[in-house]
């Protein structure tokens, strides 16, 4: 089952329940639920801050000190340079060149990953797995890259396929119905900020850990 499968395999009441359970519900407080919002300051959209260190903790991961550090100290210009060399646009706007230029192989996106998983040439690893270092790019471009989550991965059938291309391809594939159904979603909870990403992200999230 892949992405959309597993979209439309949630009907549209069932997923409405999730985010409600997820974002509104009082018997039940989920931490995620302020993971946008926690910290979150205008005028940081290229700059990593102590705020978006800490949000992660939100979605049960946490930075190692020693990443923290480079990150926001000595390693602070290149990691927030490269920060800034990612657009702040929507995966799903993207064309096929666009998509290269901003999240291929040779993209800013991509170095910034390499950089925070410390991969390839980059020294030595630092304890950022792939699911940390999506949640930290996530944060800071919620409606380009999308968070990478076992619970989500096993839903969606990702194995070892690039997320980035899965998720824009599924939103390229329907026109607007995923968009459309996203903005149903976050109407319905009062929750405008959410990406389309973010709105999927949890609903498949809720209904893997519901259906384990």
């Amino acid at each position: 089952m892949g992405i959309l499968d597993a979209i439309h395999h949630v009907d549209e009441d069932e997923g409405l329940e999730y985010l409600k359970k997820y974002y509104l519900s009082d018997a039940e407080f989920f931490t995620g639920s302020q993971f946008e919002q926690i910290g979150a300051e205008p005028g940081t959209e290229n700059k990593f801050t102590v705020a978006d260190l800490y949000s992660v903790a939100t979605l049960a991961v946490n930075v190692p000190a020693r990443a923290g550090l480079a990150i926001l100290g000595n390693e602070a210009e290149t990691f927030n340079g490269l920060l800034g060399e990612i657009p702040d646009v929507e995966i799903r706007s993207l064309t096929e060149s666009e998509f290269e230029t901003h999240l291929g192989v040779k993209s800013p996106a991509l170095e910034l990953w390499d950089r925070l998983r410390r991969n390839g040439h980059i020294e030595r690893r630092w304890g950022i797995g792939p699911t940390l270092a999506s949640k930290l790019m996530s944060r800071k471009r919620p409606h380009l890259i999308p968070i990478e989550d076992s619970v989500v991965d096993r839903v969606i059938n990702r194995g070892r396929s690039d997320s980035w291309r899965l998720w824009w391809e599924a939103l390229q594939a329907e026109g607007d119905y995923l968009e459309r159904r996203a903005d149903g979603l976050r109407a319905e909870i009062g929750r405008p900020d959410l990406s389309t990403l973010r709105v999927f992200d949890v609903m498949l999230w809720m209904w893997g850990k519901a259906n384990a």
